[in-house]
């Protein structure tokens, strides 16, 4: 048994699934090539508990954006440490980044700060809810784990069923369900939240866009989910990139590579209904990720990062297409270059699905961590994915030559 191995086994009888996060629970379909526990990360590659090297395309879930243990950024919080994490009465550097926010972030006319993607989510639920006084909401994407984004599993998971009455699901990508959905309930919705990009091929912005369109036709508020594709896509995150304006915003992962702040902005008429209630959470004003984010964006600012995000990208891509032509697949790289990803395209789509496991598969053995999308860092450079293209190949061929061979023992596989 590994120490990894003994290590999970020990966690599992004091902490549920042994780890703090659902995308972090280790596949058992992977049991043994994909690591349990990472032990340290430098620029774009990590280390697990036998000391094995990969290159990360998973980035932590998407927030390291920069690489990690970052110089400029971890100067920055050691930096702010020596004055102190908390205090009795907001710090200056909350203005400081606020305004930062307000000149990067279309419609950031206010701004909020919170830890995380789904406090700012619900955050922003309760400031449409309060200013429309209304209390339906229709949701589109994943928006976290409170009550209001979760109804599809009630009451299995702890949610009232009630609240189905007020919560309605527009299947991601679905114009016409969309649009169906708020001309029936139009008078009754606070707003409409929705991710604007699902990291698929929808590269154009096209049913988010369709959204905005009919929202504003009926009079609705529409909340652009930003905690993955805020500061990642785009400075100004998938409004700017996309050209969306949407009345209130959520942005947490990107914004500060890997500490733990986010921020709820919007338009001021909006963001002021918080003169009338109480929103609030100590940690919100935490100094040290506030720090963090300061320096992050002031990179952004100041550097090409997102021209490299997607120029590696695009590297990335060139070089998937170039593998799955010289090994004969059907399939071609997708999405958009700070998330692509191999489609397997032949018609069978069990072969594409078991394909796509094996391959996975083999680029944990050969010291590649990635799970479904590639995210780029701003760490990651030309050497370091040419090197896992190399090592994409000869995963994508083992994997080629393993199907036949394992068909039939490889369970249906659900990501």
């Amino acid at each position: 048994m590994k120490p990894s191995d003994a290590h999970f086994e020990a966690a599992l009888k004091l902490i549920p699934w042994g780890t703090q996060t659902n995308a972090k629970r280790p596949f058992p379909q992977f049991d043994e090539t994909m690591p349990k526990f990472i032990v340290r990360g430098k620029g774009c590659r990590i280390w697990d508990m036998e000391g094995k090297e990969y290159i990360d395309y998973r980035l932590a879930l998407g927030p390291v954006t920069l690489g990690y243990c970052y110089d400029e950024v971890d100067d920055a919080v050691r930096e702010q440490m020596k004055n102190g994490v908390l205090f009795s009465m907001a710090s200056p550097i909350e203005l400081e980044l606020a305004q930062m926010i307000h000149d990067v972030v279309p419609n950031a006319e206010m701004v909020r700060f919170m830890k995380t993607g789904e406090d700012a989510n619900l955050s922003n639920i309760r400031i449409a809810r309060a200013f429309t006084k209304r209390d339906m909401i229709l949701v589109s994407g994943y928006h976290g784990y409170p009550d209001w984004f979760a109804t599809e599993d009630s009451p299995n998971n702890g949610v009232p069923e009630f609240l189905k009455e007020y919560v309605k699901v527009i299947p991601w990508g679905n114009c016409e369900v969309a649009e169906e959905l708020i001309k029936k309930y139009h008078e009754r919705l606070a707003c409409v939240i929705s991710i604007p990009y699902d990291m698929g091929e929808d590269v154009n912005g096209t049913f988010i866009k369709h959204v905005r369109n009919v929202t504003k036709e009926y009079g609705v508020l529409l909340v652009l989910d930003e905690v993955w594709t805020g500061f990642r896509l785009a400075l100004g995150g998938a409004q700017e990139f996309f050209g969306i304006d949407a009345d209130l915003a959520s942005y947490a992962k990107a914004m500060a590579n890997g500490y733990p702040i986010s921020a709820y902005v919007g338009k001021r008429e909006y963001l002021q209904s918080l003169n009338r209630f109480k929103m609030t959470t100590t940690y919100a004003g935490e100094t040290l990720s506030i720090a963090a984010a300061l320096a992050t964006l002031r990179i952004m600012r100041r550097e090409k990062v997102h021209d490299h995000l997607f120029a590696m990208g695009r590297r990335l891509m060139e070089g998937f297409n170039a593998i799955v032509r010289e090994l004969g697949v059907e399939g071609y790289a997708a999405g958009l270059p700070p998330s692509a990803y191999i489609k397997f395209t032949t018609p069978d789509p069990a072969y594409n699905a078991r394909l796509e496991y094996l391959w996975f598969r083999e680029l944990f053995r050969e010291g590649i961590f990635v799970i479904l999308r590639w995210f780029i860092s701003y760490s990651h450079k030309a050497r370091d994915i040419d090197e896992s293209l190399e090592k994409a190949r000869r995963a994508l061929k083992r994997a080629l030559d393993a199907e036949p061979k394992e068909r039939a023992s490889i369970q249906p596989f659900y990501w």
